[in-house]
């Protein structure tokens, strides 16, 4: 397994850049038949709330990650067509050029069969196989709460970015949730079967030190490029520190001492306490934690630093400089942190497609942008 840092893998001065030279959309969401073949850097989608804007990025993220930002169905993808009723299918395809030859992908919903996906007109051989040729930085306004909720989607930050940087993280982080609710179970049954649970300990253990090094691996080099994102947009002198927290020291013996140690208590409150599920992704403000004191400002800016040092640590470690999404991102900025976010992104050479509803906010010289008009589900 490779070990994600913020150090650059190989000295590659100059950067390749993942850019969609065509986009095709239909049957989804609210948006109406949709091609386009985007610029190389910021494409600029402004309309109302309800337009449609949200939904185009998040066609663009299913095609990448095959998930929905906003955890949806795919019944829920599907139009809307007579009585509210899901029409039959919906199509999304790309293209997608960067470093390696052009990529063409294709993804085919329909309400109760299993989605079907094309990678240059053949079924990917691995999911992880897709995932590689299309990595993707998504901000969206859910994302907010990120600071302020509770650890799950801190900790689905950072799997996000390992599984993107390494094919074999994704299915070792599957393997290790299943055994822990299989483990789970065995905990709730009625009559528990010691041997059983505890069949599972070094499964847990050996999968879960991997997930727990190779966090805190990839924290240590995200952090200090947050904190400069952060320190970038706020303007202030507030210092962002991230930290990684585990619940148990990363290492096989010390998880399998753990789990050993835990069972009775395990047995008592039904699951499993202890292991990298329970691990947190700590972020202070002035060494205070930012969920007790931030303002929603802050949090934004946070969270906005955050994506900033996963941009460059998935650019530093795979050489390519990722899709970037942003959905409604100047949105309760003040006028000092927007500027000084776009001063930012002006400096970022991939491409970038960004949603608003006021496009006289969105600072990018006219030579870098593209405009485009959603209304009613319509590109303009």
């Amino acid at each position: 397994m490779t070990e994600p840092t913020g150090v650059p893998a190989s000295p590659r001065a100059l950067r390749s850049a993942l850019r969609i030279t065509a986009l095709e959309v239909r049957g989804f969401r609210n948006l109406a038949p949709l091609v386009l073949e985007p610029g190389a850097r910021f494409q600029v989608i402004s309309g109302d709330n309800g337009a449609g804007k949200s939904s185009l990025l998040e066609a663009i993220d299913y095609l990448a990650r095959l998930e929905s930002f906003r955890g949806a169905r795919t019944e829920d993808l599907l139009q809307q067509g007579v009585d509210a009723q899901p029409s039959a299918q919906a199509s999304l395809g790309m293209r997608v050029v960067g470093d390696l030859a052009p990529r063409t992908f294709r993804v085919a919903l329909e309400a109760g069969r299993p989605r079907v996906l094309s990678l240059d007109g053949k079924k990917p051989r691995s999911i992880a196989a897709w995932h590689a040729s299309a990595r993707v930085v998504l901000f969206h306004p859910g994302d907010v709460e990120l600071p302020s909720g509770g650890p799950e989607p801190r900790r689905a930050l950072l799997d996000r970015v390992l599984s993107q940087l390494d094919p074999t993280y994704a299915s070792m982080a599957a393997a290790y949730l299943k055994a822990l609710r299989s483990r789970n179970r065995l905990l709730r049954a009625e009559r528990p079967d010691r041997r059983a649970i505890t069949a599972f300990d070094e499964l847990l253990a050996s999968a879960g030190a991997v997930i727990g090094e190779s966090r805190a691996r990839l924290v240590d080099g995200l952090a200090p490029l947050a904190a400069e994102a952060f320190a970038e947009l706020h303007g202030g002198t507030l210092a962002l520190t991230v930290a990684y927290r585990p619940r148990v020291e990363p290492g096989i013996e010390h998880l399998r001492a753990a789990l050993t140690r835990s069972l009775d208590k395990d047995l008592a409150r039904g699951f499993t306490a202890e292991g990298p599920h329970a691990d947190e992704l700590a972020l202070l403000l002035d060494d205070t934690l930012a969920r007790r004191h931030a303002s929603q400002g802050q949090h934004r800016a946070i969270v906005l630093a955050l994506k900033v040092a996963e941009l460059r640590v998935l650019e530093a470690r795979t050489g390519c400089v990722p899709l970037l999404l942003l959905d409604d991102v100047s949105s309760e900025l003040d006028r000092g942190k927007n500027r000084r976010l776009f001063e930012l992104l002006a400096r970022h050479t991939g491409q970038v497609f960004l949603t608003t509803t006021h496009p006289e906010f969105i600072l990018l010289d006219a030579a870098d942008r593209r405009d485009y008009r959603m209304r009613a589900g319509r590109l303009e």
